[in-house]
């Protein structure tokens, strides 16, 4: 005997082929977004030293403890991979170091006017909240009654205000760090004053 269709309660629309499966399409698709998405690696310390420091993009204004006034100025270059920081210490006499990231340190390198080029790697922040730099290796540290940068540190106060330590000790025949402190102005920290706003990266 041939069954007429039942008929739909008041109300309710009879499920046809097409609405079941855009249901099934929309509970597989709850479903998916409700699965738990992989974690994204968080930086590594060198990375995340490196996005600190391109904070200080802009101009900036510091006084070594001899009074002696000077301007540091930072920007980024090569596609933002490389910070460029270069000091004008007068008229005449200007430095520059470049930060970049290699693998997962974080190296400096120092153009210094005495003439050698020493590299630094970040090494962590200490608990004083110090970003430290140690001496790796350089070129031209041979040159006697010369000194090199050997390591520094900067401490970042707020958008506007860090702070800047450098140790120097004397150049030996051998190209090697001496141990021996060269005498320098800028073992003192030196707070700097943004005057300067951000510059985009080229």
């Amino acid at each position: 005997m041939h069954r007429l269709p039942r008929a739909a309660a008041p109300g309710r629309a009879i499920a046809t082929p097409l609405s079941i499966r855009v249901r099934r399409a929309v509970c597989a698709t709850l479903i998916a977004f409700s699965w738990p998405l992989p974690a994204i690696a968080d930086d590594t310390p060198a990375q995340a030293a490196f996005a600190q420091l391109k904070s200080l993009v802009g101009e900036w204004r510091g006084v070594f403890p001899s009074g002696r006034e000077h301007t540091v100025s930072y920007r980024l270059t090569a596609g933002g991979s490389t910070l460029v920081e270069t000091w004008t210490l007068s008229p005449t006499r200007e430095s520059m170091t470049l930060y970049a990231l290699d693998g997962d340190r974080l190296l400096a390198t120092h153009y210094c006017p005495q003439g050698n080029q020493p590299r630094l790697r970040f090494d962590g922040i200490d608990e004083e909240g110090r970003y430290r730099f140690e001496f790796v290796d350089g070129t031209n540290l041979q040159v006697a009654d010369r000194s090199h940068q050997h390591r520094f540190w900067l401490a970042f106060d707020d958008a506007d205000h860090y702070r800047r330590a450098e140790h120097y000790v004397r150049n030996v025949p051998s190209g090697e760090s001496s141990m021996e402190d060269a005498a320098s102005e800028d073992d003192d920290a030196v707070v700097y004053t943004r005057i300067a706003p951000d510059r985009p990266a080229q």
